[in-house]
């Protein structure tokens, strides 16, 4: 709360704080309106936005609450209203069939918050492979297998289509887990210079902590990059269409997403990261822009 307390006290003393001086009532207690979202465990990305969001919806009189599922649970809680929300789906590729599914339920802005993400194949810095097709060549170096996330990702789902553009489905197996222990057997890898194949995603916290690398998709088998779209219910849209404007205003370019997942895996909850990301005055300033024009 130090944050917060520092910003009522500028505010006070320079006329220039966001919430207080811009006549935004912030509410406090049980007068806070909840928001519930959907949150995937092991998905960095979407609980960094997830932070940041918790934070800057605190001061402007909005409690947000996450319901932590899997992504088919969490598209299906939203169609129903069961759900306010999803923060980061992947369009128009990643998540497609989600949203397809659920179109009529769903309300999605007509451009994402962020607009380069790509799913990957990562290995440590140290093997001399750096195309998936190296890889493939040498399977039997990588144990012949590729260490994934979790099952009902989306990455999970377009991954065999991939192998089979490289010809390699009997070649690699994948192996279905958790981010989490795709991240731990990479860290591992790294440090003993073992050679191991994983999936992961770009932008993503652990390039700038861990000495991997991304395979270069020599034979074009992934999606072009998606952009990260913030999902509603209809009833939620209908019902606080201002905080439907503030997301759908949000804007993160690629160092700015970077640098806020990097401080949110850094702290010991999300929206402490969020805070510390904030301390930096552009960042402040650029989220600053998302409520300018909002009525």
């Amino acid at each position: 709360m130090i944050k917060k307390i520092s910003a009522i006290l500028a505010c006070a003393v320079l006329t220039a704080g966001v919430s207080a001086c811009s006549g935004v009532n912030t509410g406090t207690g049980a007068d806070k309106k909840t928001i519930t979202v959907a949150t995937v465990p092991g998905f960095d990305d979407t609980v960094a936005v997830t932070g940041l969001w918790t934070e800057l919806l605190d001061s402007r009189g909005y409690k947000l609450e996450t319901r932590s599922v899997d992504l088919a649970a969490g598209f299906a809680g939203i169609a129903r209203g069961d759900l306010d929300g999803y923060l980061n789906a992947w369009l128009p590729t990643t998540h497609a069939s989600y949203i397809e599914k659920y179109r009529n339920d769903l309300v999605v802005p007509e451009k994402p918050f962020y607009d380069n993400d790509r799913l990957v194949l990562v290995a440590p810095k140290s093997v001399p492979e750096n195309t998936i097709s190296e890889v493939v060549q040498n399977a039997d170096k990588y144990e012949s297998k590729i260490v994934g996330i979790e099952a009902g990702s989306g990455e999970m789902k377009i991954l065999p289509d991939v192998l089979k553009t490289y010809g390699a489905q009997d070649k690699l197996k994948i192996v279905e887990g958790s981010t989490p222990a795709a991240l731990a057997a990479l860290k591992d890898a790294a440090a003993k210079n073992k050679p191991l194949v994983a999936t992961l995603w770009t932008p993503h916290w652990a390039f700038a902590s861990m000495p991997i690398k991304v395979l270069e998709d020599d034979k074009g088998g992934w999606p072009k990059p998606d952009g990260s779209y913030v999902v509603f219910s209809k009833n939620f849209a209908e019902k606080e269409p201002q905080v439907q404007k503030w997301m759908s205003n949000s804007k993160l370019t690629d160092e700015q997403y970077s640098s806020l997942m990097l401080a949110v895996s850094e702290a010991k909850e999300p929206v402490e990261g969020a805070r510390k990301w904030l301390e930096t005055p552009e960042n402040r300033k650029a989220t600053d822009e998302w409520f300018n024009d909002a009525s």
